[in-house]
């Protein structure tokens, strides 16, 4: 047995001032006024989180997930999430000539994963999306839903596919939809022009969650709420948001927060390859990628691609500007995402007989330590052993 000790450790309903028991198996064993066993640690003012749950991102100081065939790259990236808080993750593949490449190098870094954040599965976010709101996808790699198409992803995965967005109101959605969903794949509502009655048959064909919601879709209209009054309305439909305040604004995720019950959000980042390098301008294949210092990247034409923010970044932007309470803002960020995944038994929360994955983060809000298992396994200073060496010669300007 050993113990650490925070004046803030935060639970799944309330901020403990206290002891974190950890057992010799790496589960949480008690959490409570006494320490038991040896004392790691007395940090005092710095918070203790439960680790982070991504469920949707594509890349990370200097590494990507959904541009390659190299299940390397994947792991390295697994790795580096360890810097910024973020204990498991799913990491996701797009549009691209490589996608059926790319599903199974996603499959192949899981199954061979030994170290870093956890590999939980793999998202698709397309092909089978309208290519009137491709938000930065090239649209030539966009298709037709297809079964066929969808069975081969399925069978590429290898049983890790998780989720995969699509457009409900395209020709060959619903029969998608309706196949993945008796697989036990999460169908998701992304890059969509869908009018709110084809949003609705979707949802009651088994979608159950809004690709980074409001992004990429239909926006709202007093005469037709469309999609977007579709994926507020619905108690059925998880919401995943991105809260850099840049992709949303915060007005509209206070809206989202006063639709649907905290337990339905899932924030996520859709990161980037150039998440946690310099600013800057990269050249990115045949594109280059901007990176500006509050964490917007963007193409060429302006359009938002990716945030440059890290997931605890946005957890503090919730609990400082929108005043959301502290395990609130925690969950939406690590145990909801844990529950939509069905790994609450083990991960997500700071509860007694759960994995003891936990991070330390000091009052600035930066994480300090990264704990599995009750081991810390990164620490803030190993920044320079986990970004991509090679990714810097790609900087532009």
């Amino acid at each position: 047995m050993k113990s650490i000790h925070s004046h803030h450790i935060v639970t799944e309903t309330e901020v403990v001032d206290g002891w974190l028991t950890i057992d010799d198996e790496g589960r949480i064993a008690a959490i409570g006024d006494t320490p038991v066993g040896t004392r790691i640690e007395e940090v005092q003012d710095d918070w203790l989180l439960p680790g982070l749950i991504d469920p949707h991102l594509h890349g990370f100081m200097g590494w990507n997930a959904s541009k390659t065939t190299d299940e390397t790259q994947i792991l390295h990236m697994a790795d580096a999430l360890l810097w910024a808080g973020v204990t498991a993750f799913v990491p996701s593949c797009i549009s691209s000539p490589v996608m059926l490449e790319n599903v199974r190098a996603l499959h192949e870094a899981r199954i061979h994963q030994r170290q870093g954040a956890e590999i939980l599965g793999l998202y698709m976010e397309g092909p089978f999306y309208n290519p009137e709101y491709n938000g930065g996808t090239p649209v030539q790699y966009f298709q037709k839903p297809s079964v066929d198409q969808a069975l081969r992803f399925y069978e590429a995965a290898g049983g890790d596919l998780i989720s995969l967005g699509l457009a409900p109101e395209l020709p060959g959605a619903m029969e998608v939809i309706t196949v993945l969903n008796q697989k036990g794949v999460r169908v998701g509502i992304a890059h969509t022009g869908a009018d709110y009655d084809q949003t609705m048959a979707a949802i009651d064909a088994g979608c159950q969650m809004a690709t980074h919601s409001f992004n990429a879709m239909r926006g709202l209209h007093h005469r037709e709420v469309g999609v977007t009054g579709a994926i507020l309305l619905d108690p059925r439909i998880y919401n995943e948001i991105n809260c850099d305040f840049i992709h949303v604004c915060p007005q509209m995720i206070e809206i989202l927060l006063k639709m649907k019950p905290w337990d339905k959000i899932l924030m996520m980042t859709d990161s980037d390859s150039l998440t946690g390098m310099p600013p800057g301008t990269y050249q990115i294949g045949e594109t280059p990628e901007t990176l500006e210092s509050n964490g917007k990247i963007h193409l060429p034409d302006g359009t938002i691609y990716g945030s440059g923010r890290l997931l605890l970044q946005d957890v503090f932007n919730l609990i400082d500007t929108l005043k959301i309470p502290v395990p609130e803002a925690v969950a939406m960020a690590s145990l909801n995402a844990a529950r939509f995944l069905n790994v609450d038994d083990r991960l997500g929360s700071l509860k007694v007989g759960k994995q003891a994955d936990f991070i330390i983060v000091d009052p600035l809000h930066q994480c300090r330590a990264t704990f599995k298992k009750g081991v810390q396994v990164c620490g803030r200073d190993q920044r320079n052993t986990l970004v991509n060496p090679e990714f810097m010669n790609l900087k532009i300007a």
